[in-house]
């Protein structure tokens, strides 16, 4: 089997109703309260951040989100096809640990956009369309038998832009 990789100011009275709306999000799911804990402090903290969360609510697409020791230290996170099945597409964003709590919020920012990507395509329904897919809007950054790996500028732009709204969110904050 080859396993496809993707290298992934608010007012105090507003943060409750995002976090409320962001618990009732059916379609980025948490495996663990401390990822449920990152997404929702990435909700508050990022307008683009939520954006990604609205668009993948709206598709097929269910992300689980979990922490897991990835295979190379230099992979921030990683985004693959779980199954397909009744016009539902499931997908597994992997972020690295150990990795400090900003990082992870620019990386499943990036790798949210990569659901995004996934869930414009309708025809990718699993690991082998995946491959296709993103060998064809992506950019390769290893390939071997076990694991395709691509890149996106789309998600490169989307992690950039996220670590940028919680620097002025925080510099903000601290005013």
């Amino acid at each position: 089997m080859r396993y496809v990789a993707l290298g992934v100011c608010l007012l105090v009275g507003g943060r409750a109703a995002i976090v409320q709306a962001l618990d009732g999000s059916p379609h980025v799911r948490a495996e663990s309260s401390e990822m449920r804990e990152l997404i929702a402090e990435t909700a508050l903290r990022s307008p683009t951040f939520r954006a990604l969360v609205d668009e993948i609510d709206g598709s097929d697409v269910i992300v689980y989100v979990r922490p897991r020791l990835l295979p190379s230290a230099s992979l921030e996170g990683r985004i693959g096809f779980v199954a397909s099945q009744a016009g539902t597409r499931f997908l597994a964003i992997e972020l690295a640990v150990p990795r400090g709590r900003n990082e992870h919020m620019a990386t499943l920012a990036h790798e949210l956009q990569h659901a995004i990507e996934i869930a414009r395509a309708p025809w990718v329904v699993g690991p082998a369309t995946l491959a296709r897919y993103y060998s064809q809007i992506g950019i390769a950054i290893a390939n071997d038998p076990v694991a395709a790996t691509f890149e996106s500028e789309a998600a490169r732009a989307v992690g950039a832009r996220v670590r940028r709204e919680i620097a002025v969110e925080a510099a903000a904050l601290q005013r």
